[in-house]
Parts: C-alpha cells; structure tokens; sequence
C-alpha cells in the first residue's frame, strides 16, 4: 500500500506537465482582460453615452454572478448560440471555453479596478500636464497611466492570484490542468490517499502564486522607484 508521502511525492511529477495548461489558463485571460479591461475603464469614465450603458450591463452581470456559472453557460450555450449561424464549435477544446467565459469575467474585475485606480488620482496633476503643453495622448502615458497603474497594482495583484486560483475549476468541464490531473489520479487509485494528491496539486499552486506575488511586488518597486526619481 502507498504511504502518503510517498503518494505526494508520486504525485508531483505526473502534475507537473500539466502546469503550462494552467498557465495557459491564465496568462490568456489576463493579457486578454488588461487590455478589455483598460478599454471598458475608458468608457466608463467618459460621457454616459449608449455605449456607457452597455459596459456597465456587461460589467454588472460578470461581477454579479459566480464564475463557475458563467462557464457552464459559455461551455453549453455558445456552441448553440455558433449553430445559429451554421458553425459548430462543439469540438473545441475545454480550454478554450474556459478562457473566453474567464475572460469576460476577469476584465469586469479589472476595469473596475483600473477605474477605482484612475479617480483616485490627483487632477490637479491632469490639468498641470495640459498646461505645459501636453496632448490627450502625453497626458495619459506621462501622467495618467503611471499613476493609475501604481494606485491599482495592489487590486490587480489580489485579483491575478484569485484567477490562477479560480484555474483549478476549469476541470469541471473537461480542462485537464493541474486540478484536472489531480482528479485523474485520484480515480485511478478509487479514492486512496486523495488529500495527498490534493496536497501535491496545492503545493504546484502555491509556488505558481508565489511567483506571481515576486513579480507584483517587483513591478511596485519599480513603479515607487519611479515616483521617488519624478518627485
């Protein structure tokens, strides 16, 4: 009979091939959603025009209801919305509904933070820009963008860590990730030892955020390094 360590450690190297799914997982949602994301903060803090409305529906629905809800709607409705039009999607993969349900979810999340971030910044410091002589466009990479950026950096830090977390429910519907992989093994032993498998697939996770925590925090300092030599 295995041992439970001896379980963990089995574990370990069958799940870490499955890691660059999980990343996949993530990382395309979030260079998707910083960019929609970015896109819908603009909107939002603009005039309140058709288009205004519209975002505001998109971001109250994907902020309002659970994740896992929106995948199972993505995962069994768009393949019937595409049959519609004659296409059929049904053999695409797994992952490829989790990133697009995910996507929309995660860039409601991260408008709301860029926009939290952009109204909190001085616009004093606004108006003194178009007084030297900016444009609209200087404006935003010299004054606007740096400062809206250091101010959400901790939101957006705690949203990246909650969505590679939220990666592991990506197996509800067929993604074999790490948490997918996990779940495999543990039908293949009938049960035995499952919170040792659980415990190497967590460990797998936990060292993934920590990396991301390195690199938020390295972005931090970079920008507080960045404030300290404009002052």
């Amino acid at each position: 009979m295995w041992q439970g360590h001896e379980l963990f450690l089995s574990s370990l190297p069958k799940l870490v091939p499955y890691i660059p799914v999980t990343l996949l997982c993530f990382l395309a949602p979030t260079a998707v959603s910083l960019v929609l994301g970015t896109l819908i903060c603009r909107i939002r803090v603009g005039r309140k025009n058709a288009l205004y409305y519209i975002t505001s529906l998109f971001v109250s629905f994907f902020r309002g209801t659970p994740g896992l809800v929106q995948i199972f709607l993505f995962f069994f409705g768009l393949p019937k919305v595409f049959e519609l039009f004659g296409v059929n999607i049904n053999g695409w993969d797994a992952v490829v509904f989790y990133i697009i349900a995910t996507c929309c979810n995660f860039s409601s999340f991260v408008s709301e933070a860029l926009r939290g971030a952009y109204e909190a910044v001085d616009k004093g410091q606004i108006e003194a820009g178009y007084s030297i002589g900016y444009t609209r466009f200087q404006c935003f990479y010299h004054v606007i963008a740096p400062q809206t950026l250091q101010i959400a950096l901790p939101n957006l830090k705690n949203l990246e860590i909650d969505l590679l977390k939220g990666v592991a429910t990506a197996y509800v519907i067929g993604a074999i990730d790490v948490m997918g992989a996990a779940q495999r093994i543990i039908s293949q032993h009938r049960g035995y030892g499952q919170i040792w498998i659980l415990l190497a697939a967590a460990a797998l996770y936990f060292v993934m955020n920590v990396v991301i925590e390195a690199v938020f925090n390295f972005l931090t300092y970079i920008c507080n390094r960045h404030e300290r030599v404009r002052i």
